[in-house]
């Protein structure tokens, strides 16, 4: 099968390949003849080729310094924090149309998958109504959101009914999906996966363990970009009462972002200073060891002030499962999803600190709760949610579609 992917981001570096490239080159894996139009970004070639895999990047903006639409926070952050950015829609839509056309008459794709609804989505139904071809648009829950912030339900309705498979990130997803108002079948399948052979228990996490000063005490992780909908916050605030009852406890928060100061300060005003390690962002080929190093994984995430939360089920809680380590998170958007309470990770209230740290301590005092938390997420891991077995699901729609 022919499949061209349109994506509005697309790192295809080996050093530092996202989810979106892991995705695609599953695809690619299974014999499939992929390439990917996406939109430029700063230091990323207007045309490669890794792996087999053909990537194109369509310019919209002159100079290219302006070119801001995509990357970054992502496209709806970039839109409400910029105002050069929502003068950037239209050439985006345009130019994107345009590349897009080009590219579905040189190739032409058995199906094409679009990857968000808006704008990728919106780009491929219009151009459906001039040219003739199979649409598949998934929906990862931020382009939702989009839509709702700015009372334009049509960004996400026109491309949804436009095509002939819809997918969704998350059950979470879906629902708002449907109260935006579309009426075709949506079914919810994971875009994305975990990359098994970089996330394992065969990973070691001494050297992140001597890095940082941990010795042998137990060491909470975190992971992601530091922007409130994290929840950072409400982790931090836990470790009072974690620190209670295990007084040499650390927490590893690895990632970067607009709070880093915020978290810094709270970590301080706290008395936190050699418990609380912001790292920073880490390198790609290092993060898989951050992972093993840690005795829990907490994904803390929030609804937050403007009422943005994670619309996906958490690319780091996987790859903690993957990695052998129990994991705990806000019971909120499409985490729900991949973590089940008290089969492979256990579920909190958001914004509770109390839960949190109660949560995490229980697994930090039960080595039997530890062990069948770990082995039930690796298990899930290994059943539902490789690469692999995540393009085989997207596939089973395809072919019914083409």
């Amino acid at each position: 099968m022919r499949i061209l992917f349109l994506s509005s981001t697309f790192i295809c570096r080996e050093e530092d390949a996202d989810f979106i490239f892991e995705f695609v080159r599953a695809f690619k894996e299974k014999g499939h003849e992929v390439s990917v139009l996406a939109s430029q970004g700063k230091g990323l070639p207007k045309q490669q080729a890794i792996g087999g895999i053909k990537v194109k990047r369509f310019r919209y903006a002159w100079p290219a310094s302006m070119q801001r639409f995509a990357y970054g926070a992502g496209i709806a952050q970039n839109l409400q924090n910029s105002i050069l950015v929502k003068t950037l829609a239209l050439p985006y839509v345009l130019f994107g149309a345009i590349a897009a056309a080009r590219e579905i008459k040189k190739t032409k794709p058995d199906i094409v998958v679009a990857l968000w609804a808006f704008p990728q989505g919106f780009i491929a139904a219009l151009l459906r109504k001039l040219m003739h071809f199979r649409l598949a648009t998934h929906l990862f829950g931020a382009e939702v959101y989009l839509a709702k912030t700015f009372h334009m339900p049509f960004l996400v309705k026109m491309p949804a009914q436009s095509s002939d498979v819809v997918t969704a990130n998350s059950n979470a997803t879906k629902k708002h999906a449907v109260r935006l108002g579309i009426k075709k079948e949506i079914s919810v399948v994971y875009c994305g996966g975990v990359n098994t052979g970089r996330f394992n228990q065969k990973n070691k996490g001494n050297a992140v363990r001597k890095t940082h000063g941990l010795g042998n005490s137990k060491a909470i992780l975190t992971v992601g970009r530091l922007v409130e909908r994290k929840g950072h916050l409400f982790l931090i605030k836990a470790m009072p009462l974690i620190i209670k009852k295990f007084p040499d406890a650390k927490l590893l928060i690895v990632g970067s972002g607009p709070l880093t100061e915020k978290l810094r300060e709270e970590a301080n005003r706290l008395g936190l200073q050699n418990s609380v390690i912001l790292t920073g962002r880490v390198a790609t080929e290092t993060l898989p060891s951050y992972y093993a190093a840690c005795d829990v994984f907490c994904l803390p995430a929030i609804v937050d002030s403007r009422g943005e939360t994670e619309g996906g089920q958490g690319l780091v809680v996987l790859e903690a499962m993957a990695t052998g380590k129990p994991v705990v998170a806000s019971a909120i958007g499409g985490i729900t999803d991949a973590v089940r309470h008290n089969v492979n990770g256990l579920l909190v209230k958001q914004r509770n600190e109390r839960q949190l740290a109660d949560a995490i301590c229980s697994i930090l005092g039960s080595e039997k709760l530890r062990q069948r938390l770990v082995e039930n997420g690796l298990r899930f891991i290994k059943e539902e949610m490789s690469y692999a077995r995540c393009a085989e699901k997207f596939l089973e729609l395809f072919e019914k579609a083409v």
